[in-house]
């Protein structure tokens, strides 16, 4: 049994205690750091008289510093180990969340974005690394779905404290942000062990070596970043664009926040054991498809219901994907050099930093029925690369053996 995997192998579910439990309180209040900040930076820039493409490409900086900077954040995970590189990107991020409170501005916004995104791109990939290491392969889909519920719950909490605080007073939303991330590197400090440290073993020429003749992994990088384009653009344009189209925007934000929210906590472990024994190439090809669904309605529904609706057929697309995502990313690289693979996979972010930035000019270019048709169309074609990726996997693992086999 490994450590912190809470039973015997085999059993394939994975009850949330010792460090699965650990890292994923740490995703919620890091979630809840993000959401109180991420929502109100175009808000607040579109509220000083900046368009909404300069609000895409302040939001799109953090994931461009996070895809650039990944590398650096996995070879770290895999040389100081997983919980010294976590504990390294989430001071980072208290610094950065403390420095919103001191600024003013596009360009100030945009420099500590991206100093977030680099606290992520460190910590992101030790994190998912060191969920691997303390869980046999069966339990890995449940011990990244109660990180996903957890960070579900932080990404709801966090924008109503966020327009709490905003009441009050704007700075107190940074300060906020800044002492829940104080409490991330508090709990990673006190209760999660070390893992890894794998450089020994495996040299970064021959990690690169491996990734850079995997087909599979670049297929699923393309697919990957498109999917995440996709999905960001809701997390950041989609509230500015609602608070100029519907009135009373900011609080039907909230509402599709709160229903988000809440079928995931209540629904995802449940479902968690039937959607992770999906086919990868089955959730993926699925779970775009709502979200390519929920993007036509966003296009053309303007009723305050029926675009709550909407949030409810994206919200499945995301319980789909965001089961199998995780759990197949694990399955890319051995121990050895997961930490780097997880790097790897960072540039993914490309799309994030991409997606609002392009759906942000196409809203100024040719409104809703340009933008989020571009963005279904998206969905479908990720889908479609994604489950490419996974066939190409597949047959790999298959051939692999074989060769072996004849070698011998």
């Amino acid at each position: 049994m490994r450590p912190g995997s809470g039973q015997p192998p085999g059993r394939g579910w994975l009850r949330p205690r010792g460090p699965v439990l650990s890292l994923a309180v740490a995703r919620f209040f890091g979630a809840v750091a993000s959401y109180m900040v991420l929502p109100f930076i175009a808000v607040r820039l579109t509220q000083a008289g900046d368009g909404l493409a300069v609000a895409g490409i302040v939001t799109g900086v953090g994931p461009l510093v996070r895809m650039l900077a990944g590398t650096l954040g996995g070879m770290a995970a895999d040389h100081l180990g997983r919980r010294r590189t976590m504990l390294l990107g989430n001071a980072i991020s208290v610094l950065a969340m403390a420095g919103f409170a001191m600024s003013h501005g596009a360009l100030a916004y945009a420099l500590l974005n991206g100093m977030n995104g680099l606290a992520r791109a460190v910590a992101g990939p030790a994190q998912s690394a060191a969920i691997a290491d303390v869980t046999e392969p069966e339990e890995r889909a449940q011990a990244y779905a109660y990180g996903r519920v957890a960070m579900n719950v932080g990404a709801a909490i966090g924008p109503f404290l966020g327009a709490f605080f905003v009441l009050a007073h704007p700075t107190l939303v940074f300060l906020g942000a800044a002492g829940a991330s104080a409490l991330v590197v508090a709990l990673l400090f006190f209760t999660v062990p070390e893992t890894g440290r794998q450089l020994r073993q495996v040299t970064n020429r021959e990690a690169m070596r491996r990734m850079a003749t995997d087909p599979a992994l670049w297929l699923y990088v393309v697919g990957g970043s498109m999917q995440l384009g996709v999905y960001m653009v809701i997390e950041t344009i989609f509230p500015a664009f609602l608070r100029g189209a519907v009135p009373g925007g900011l609080e039907v934000y909230a509402v599709m926040t709160l229903v988000n929210t809440a079928m995931v906590a209540v629904l995802q472990i449940p479902l968690n054991r039937w959607l992770g024994r999906l086919r990868p190439a089955t959730g993926f090809a699925a779970g775009l498809f709502f979200f390519a669904a929920a993007y036509l309605g966003i296009a053309y529904l303007r009723n305050p219901l029926a675009l709550i609706l909407t949030m409810v057929v994206f919200t499945a697309g995301e319980m789909t994907v965001f089961v199998v995502m995780p759990a197949y990313e694990a399955s890319m690289g051995d121990e050895a050099v997961r930490g780097r693979t997880f790097g790897a996979l960072s540039m993914k972010q490309a799309g994030a930093a991409l997606g609002p930035l392009v759906v942000g000019g196409l809203l100024q270019l040719g409104g809703a029925h340009l933008a989020f048709p571009a963005v279904s169309a998206i969905a479908l074609c990720s889908g479609l690369i994604l489950v490419w990726s996974v066939h190409k996997r597949e047959r790999r693992n298959v051939e692999r053996p074989a060769a072996e086999t004849s070698a011998g």
